[in-house]
């Protein structure tokens, strides 16, 4: 999916589901329209009769070796950026 389809499919999405206005819509971040639209879902699903809740799929936090890993690898690519000529 191209960047335009995919700014479509999110402004779509805010302005038809979620009830926005274009301007609301197009100055809206996308992960900010996703979240709004998964939280309509979990409404939907909780106040419509007989609904099932939904499934969230949630990742796993990364562990503490993950962690320091990606820290070192970041401090270490700004160090290098940072370094006089």
């Amino acid at each position: 999916m191209s960047l335009d389809d995919y700014a479509d499919e999110m402004t779509g999405y805010a302005m038809g589901w979620l009830g926005w206005t274009p301007d609301v819509a197009d100055d809206t971040p996308f992960p900010v329209i996703a979240r709004a639209l998964e939280a309509k879902a979990d409404f939907l699903a909780a106040t419509t009769p007989g609904a099932k809740p939904r499934k969230r799929r949630r990742k796993k936090p990364p562990s503490q070796a993950e962690l320091k890993s990606k820290i070192k690898a970041a401090l270490s690519a700004f160090k290098k950026a940072k370094a006089p000529e």
